[in-house]
């Protein structure tokens, strides 16, 4: 066992004799993120209001190491509570005129496609793409842009069948018709590299692939959205004519575990997190292979979720492999299967054998 592995293996101490594979749910805190919660307690505690710069620094740290992930400057991160509150935030502040059109995926997120139904009450027309299958998303989502485009808004990776997106393509598609690109990241950013080159607004939680608990969202505002928005909620933090879209005081605790995480994250080496990202779902396609279980996530546009379907009853899968010690999510009728860094070979194996042996000992309840 080499060192970094070595390392991650002592840092995430899950239940033992568990596999759990559920990190597109929620992700498995790092050791160090209890004390970073706790000393947000303990600074208050001690020096009550006076402890402002203590919440300040942990929040620099936290937009810092956001924007170097990310890839940019540090005045264009913002914290938020939820994914969706950034969604909605970049869908309020437009203004529309006659004719505008927003694109979404039908089967998206809800806070991809909800959010924009007061544009549609003021006679907007929202296009909801049905994709035909997970390969021809992306190419039914570009063709459905238009000259009326003014706003697309996506997961850039979809929830239920791990399928990514090319943001560079889209975003390019976009600027060709000077529309807007509205990402919800959530599924991505911790598990594979973003590239926000060609990406307008950016809203992602970081409860799951950063490890860093519920009550904080990273959200990015681009020049280009701080140009066409008009932000709708407006106090302390973002007087009129400040484009800013942070109004208000965000989760400090919150903050004070993020720039801990991330600053964990940053010593292993983002590099390695997602070659071990890449690696461990690759491995579970092999191993699917060869128990003859297909995937119908595709795998040349693939990131941290594979997605199994047809596989019967997938909450009577998901029991019997909890049964067999294995945590997998059970969504839309499918068994999700979602390693992260800290996972191992061995949790994938188990994790194979385990559905063989579920599928051959209960296949007559799965199949009705």
């Amino acid at each position: 066992m080499d060192e970094w592995q070595a390392r991650v293996e002592s840092d995430f101490a899950y239940r033992e004799g568990w596999v759990y594979l559920q990190s597109a749910g929620a992700g498995l805190a790092f050791p160090g993120a209890a004390e970073a919660a706790g000393q947000y307690y303990r600074d208050v505690a001690l020096l009550g209001c006076d402890a402002q710069p203590s919440w300040r620094q942990a929040a620099t740290g936290a937009k810092q190491r956001t924007a170097r992930l990310l890839g940019v400057s540090e005045e264009e991160v913002e914290f938020f509570r939820n994914t969706s509150e950034v969604i909605n935030l970049a869908a309020a502040s437009a203004s529309w005129h006659p004719g505008d059109e927003v694109v979404v995926a039908a089967d998206d997120y809800p806070c991809n496609v909800l959010p924009w139904a007061n544009a549609e009450a003021a006679g907007v027309k929202v296009v909801r793409v049905q994709p035909t299958a997970p390969s021809t998303r992306e190419q039914q989502l570009l063709e459905a842009i238009t000259p009326r485009t003014r706003v697309v808004s996506v997961s850039h990776v979809h929830p239920w069948t791990g399928t990514m997106l090319d943001l560079n393509r889209l975003g390019r598609a976009c600027r060709d018709v000077d529309a807007l690109l509205v990402v919800d990241g959530i599924q991505a950013l911790g598990a594979v590299p973003v590239d926000l080159s060609y990406v307008d607004v950016y809203g992602a939680g970081v409860f799951k692939w950063l490890m860093s608990g519920f009550g904080t969202a990273i959200g990015v505002f681009r020049e280009r959205a701080r140009e066409a928005l008009t932000p709708i909620f407006r106090s302390y933090g973002n007087p009129a004519p400040s484009t800013s879209f942070s109004y208000a005081a965000p989760n400090f605790p919150g903050l004070y575990v993020l720039d801990a995480t991330l600053e964990y994250l940053e010593d292993l080496g983002w590099p390695n997190i997602f070659a071990r990202v890449e690696q461990l779902t690759g491995e579970v396609l092999t191993a699917l292979d060869g128990i003859g279980v297909a995937s119908i996530t595709p795998r040349d546009v693939r990131a941290g979720i594979i997605a199994l379907d047809h596989v019967g009853d997938s909450a009577l899968v998901a029991h019997e492999l909890r049964q067999r010690k294995i945590s997998a999510s059970d969504k839309a009728g499918r068994i999700l299967v979602s390693p992260h860094f800290y996972n191992t070979p061995e949790d994938i194996a188990r994790f194979a054998e385990a559905l063989s042996d579920v599928l051959v000992t209960s296949s007559p309840s799965l199949s009705g």
